[in-house]
């Protein structure tokens, strides 16, 4: 796909649609009114909030028909999906989340997902139907989120406090046996909200040997002690299997694209649960949450013996706890709020991993693989100040600093220092100050601008310890924090429910990057060598043209290149190469039709269409893959008691990837699905 073909496409929206809305009364919208609170941990409306945040509510949700919860976010600006297998998707938020690590923090009420040795957060354990909003804020946010942060946060709120005793069942099917079936209770009595929700997913993937079989059960209840302040629990519990494929070289692809030359089965079971207690009032609020998660999971990998089939039991057990006071008191007449928080989060990872003897599918596994069996451990500890002064009645400045320490404990079974020749520090650790500054005037009532600069680090895995250890000993280095800092300026504005608008630019370069190094020809391990810098442009833009038609528009533009002297295994220098997958280009275009409204009920008409510019599939940039284009759509009939929708993805049948690379001068595929059909109804009482 063209750069000319996309940006002539964005033009031409944005200039049709404000023609279809002339006569249309202008209607001040509650959009910029909605309380967010991901940006600063405190209330704010949209309008005043001092960074780049897209709001995505539950009517939003339903009318998506997204199977997960990174299907919904994948549509806003800045944000870039892939789903290798088809049933594991992924998100990077402007082109950050690079290589086996995590992306975004993703929190639930404030509990974050993540879990594993990479730190993933799996999308597919988070009901959607449970949501009643998510919040997400694209670059650093370690001044007052920690350093898993430091690619972005999405901040999942779920739904409470409905007006009476009620909920839905719902149950949806389609292509490659794709069933999902939901039961929501929910409900609010003179002091106690509830939320209890029970959902089984089964599906097979659209490759050979793959499926998906996951069981969920998340309930939330919430005391009311006093009209401002109470006391919540959350339980999340996943029971999840799936089969997933591995890629297939250019000729595997051109002959057969749904074989399955090897694959891997992963079952896990998984508890995310919290304890909240919340007080607000005029002159202060106060919020505790105190986290505990847990896994337990078996996974094997290279079934048809490709490469050396192993397995690994990984136990799993994170403790920890999130504080934020914010004392709301006027300084020199000003407004003012003043907050201090802190967070602690102990993770600890039992893991035993054991090969096969031989590549050779039919043996048993009796080789351990001592280097990645042990007990691996980590422990955060971070304290931070963050002021929002009123400068001006509609002018606030905004400023943090955080200080982090981490420490970690990697007793592996195998011993890096090969008896003392080399030298393996087995308790890394190092701490850090992260600032952040940013300023909101709202210089109209529907329109603000807002700049900001932050500092952010990610830290390195358990997993990126010890699969570097051996070479972090042999070449006497020790693994540091990425360093991510980031310049920001925005624009929002709203010309009538029918046009609301935010506009970014940024620029953001990452320090101390994490990547594999090479001496001659020769695997060193991951260091921190390498540097990356990420420039955009993010264009949102939705509304309701007329009565009956609504709109959404999101672009995305990112330039993101290598910007320090680095030399691959092949000997070339990657300086001033582009950044491995990230399209420079990415058009999300939404158009909802009401078709019918009468008594009886509504029937719209849904229409995505997705654009994608072409990317480089390596850092060497030898090989690009192309831009495609996508088209889904939904017909939904909806009244008081039910709900029937049937929707088609890809109509046109796009023959494209769901993730694609390359390595060693091979290109590798994991194709994506092509035409598929769901439907499916819900009742709701």
């Amino acid at each position: 796909m063209s750069c000319f073909k996309v940006l002539s496409l964005t033009i031409f929206v944005l200039l049709f649609l404000p023609l279809t809305v002339i006569s249309e009364e202008k209607k001040k919208v509650n959009k910029l009114d909605e309380i967010v609170v991901t940006s600063t941990q405190t209330e704010n409306t949209v309008i005043k909030t001092p960074s780049n945040i897209s709001v995505i509510n539950s009517e939003d949700i339903k009318a998506m028909d997204a199977k997960n919860m990174a299907e919904v976010i994948k549509k806003i600006p800045g944000v870039f999906y892939t789903n290798g297998s088809g049933l594991e998707p992924k998100l990077s938020l402007r082109g950050t989340h690079i290589g086996m690590s995590p992306g975004a923090l993703v929190l639930i009420n404030g509990i974050p997902m993540s879990l594993g040795k990479f730190g993933y957060t799996d999308y597919e354990s988070i009901p959607i139907e449970t949501i009643e909003r998510i919040e997400i804020v694209k670059g650093p946010m370690s001044s007052i989120y920690g350093g898993n942060s430091a690619r972005g946060v999405i901040n999942i709120i779920t739904k409470r406090n409905p007006e009476k005793i009620g909920g839905n069942i719902s149950i949806a099917g389609g292509s490659n046996n794709d069933i999902r079936a939901s039961i929501l209770l929910q409900g609010t009595t003179e002091k106690l909200d509830f939320n209890f929700n029970v959902k089984k997913k089964e599906a097979d993937g659209h490759r050979d040997d793959t499926y998906i079989d996951n069981s969920y059960i998340n309930t939330e209840l919430t005391y009311w002690l006093s009209d401002n302040t109470k006391i919540g629990t959350y339980l999340n519990y996943t029971d999840k299997e799936r089969a997933l494929s591995k890629a297939l070289t250019e000729s595997q692809r051109a002959e057969t694209p749904t074989q399955s030359t090897d694959y891997s089965i992963t079952r896990n079971k998984d508890i995310v649960s919290g304890f909240i207690f919340e007080n607000r009032n005029n002159s202060y609020d106060f919020k505790s949450n105190i986290y505990y998660k847990y896994r337990d999971k078996y996974y094997q990998n290279y079934l048809k013996a490709t490469k050396t089939p192993y397995k690994e039991d990984l136990i799993e057990n994170v403790l920890g706890i999130r504080n934020i006071y914010t004392l709301k008191k006027q300084v020199f007449d000003k407004n003012n709020k003043l907050s201090i928080g802190f967070d602690y989060d102990y993770d600890d990872i039992d893991l035993e991993t054991i090969k096969a003897a031989a590549k050779d599918a039919t043996l048993p596994y009796t080789v351990k693989d001592t280097k990645k069996t042990g007990d691996f451990t980590s422990k955060k500890l971070g304290i931070f100040i963050q002021d929002e002064f009123s400068v001006l009645k509609d002018l606030t400045l905004t400023t943090a600093i955080r200080y982090d320490n981490f420490s970690f404990n990697n007793k592996a079974e195998y011993d890096f220092t090969q008896s003392g020749t080399y030298i393996y520090d087995t308790s890394p650790g190092f701490d850090r100050f992260n600032p952040r500054i940013a300023l909101n005037y709202k210089f109209l009532d529907s329109s603000s601008i807002y700049s900001s600069y932050s500092q952010s680090y990610r830290s390195p895995s358990i997993y990126d310890y010890y699969a570097s250890g051996t070479y972090s000993a042999k070449y006497s280095y020790t693994l540091k924090p990425e360093i991510y800092t980031q310049y920001e300026l925005g624009l929002r504005f709203s010309l009538g429910k029918w046009l609301n608008t935010d506009v970014t630019v940024y620029h953001m370069e990452i320090d101390d990057m994490l990547d594999s190094a090479y001496e001659s020809g020769t695997y060193q391990g991951k260091q921190n060598i390498n540097e990356a810098t990420m420039k955009g442009f993010e264009l949102s833009v939705s509304g309701k043209s007329v009565d009956r038609i609504n709109y959404s528009i999101a672009y995305t533009y990112t330039d993101a290149k290598y910007s320090k002297y680095f030399t691959t295994k092949s000997g070339d220098n990657i300086n001033g190469n582009r950044v491995t997958k990230v399209p420079r280009h990415r058009v999300n275009f939404d158009l909802g039709f009401t078709l019918l409204n009468t008594k009886s009920g509504d029937l719209s008409w849904n229409i995505n269409y997705i654009v994608q510019d072409e990317f480089p599939m390596d850092n060497v940039n030898s090989e690009y893959y192309k831009g495609y284009e996508l088209v889904d759509s939904t017909i939904r009939f909806k009244n008081k008691t039910f709900e029937v929708f049937i929707g088609c993805q890809n109509i046109m049948d796009i023959d494209y990837d769901g993730y694609a690379y390359t390595s060693s001068g091979t290109n590798y595929y994991y194709p994506a699905a092509g035409r598929t059909y769901t439907a499916g109804v819900e009742y709701m009482f």
